[in-house]
């Protein structure tokens, strides 16, 4: 049963232990979004293949997963990984050592002020980890402002429950992932995080893949 107690920041990055980050790939990326969320690892390698530019940052940086699969085309990239938990940046950055991320122990919410701009930014995950509705959890797109350049890119994916319903499995495990307070997503939707982004970027666009919703943006 679900907590009386509202959902926190600190909720969202609670299961990045360091055994909750050696199990994550092959659990998550690789069982539940594949075959309940209905979104192959391959989806998301594939957005930052799109999106991904040789300055970028990543907010919310998980496992780094995407980022290790896609690479760069570029011989030497900027890389900066931004993020609450430090269990996180730690794995992450030694996984990527290769690129030698700067590091930042941030709050995606507050501004994101003291970090030179960059031509991509993406927020992988992130969005049904933070509390609040929506229209709340868009504050990390004011935050993230101070850190783009005119004309970058801001992408991402995240859960929305569009699809949620059409499934007993998916409906089982959104439940319980909502009420171990894993995630907070129980409301929301593709069409909200359209409305947020449009009213923030220009060259919006949100496609739903399975239960994720993957959307793109430019900044002014």
């Amino acid at each position: 049963m679900s907590s009386a107690t509202p959902y926190a920041a600190r909720d969202g990055i609670k299961v990045y232990t360091r055994l909750g980050l050696r199990l994550y790939d092959p659990l998550i990326v690789g069982l539940l979004a594949r075959h309940v969320w209905q979104c192959p690892a391959e989806t998301f390698v594939a957005a930052y293949r799109k999106h991904l530019r040789a300055n970028h940052a990543d907010v919310g940086v998980g496992t780094g997963y995407c980022l290790d699969q896609c690479g760069f085309d570029a011989p030497a990239p900027r890389l900066a990984l931004i993020d609450l938990q430090p269990n996180c940046l730690g794995f992450t950055a030694r996984r990527l050592a290769r690129y030698r991320p700067e590091t930042y122990l941030r709050d995606a919410r507050k501004p994101l002020l003291g970090i030179p701009a960059f031509d991509s930014v993406a927020l992988g995950g992130i969005l049904h980890c933070l509390p609040g509705d929506m229209r709340e959890k868009a504050a990390v797109f004011d935050a993230l402002r101070p850190i783009c350049n005119p004309g970058a890119t801001v992408f991402g994916f995240t859960l929305v429950n569009d699809a949620i319903a059409a499934n007993h499995c998916r409906r089982l495990a959104w439940r319980a992932l909502n009420d171990l307070r894993v995630v907070n997503c129980r409301d929301d939707t593709a069409a909200g995080l359209r409305h947020e982004l449009t009213t923030r970027f220009r060259d919006c666009t949100v496609e739903n893949v399975g239960c994720f919703a993957f959307f793109s943006a430019r900044a002014h």
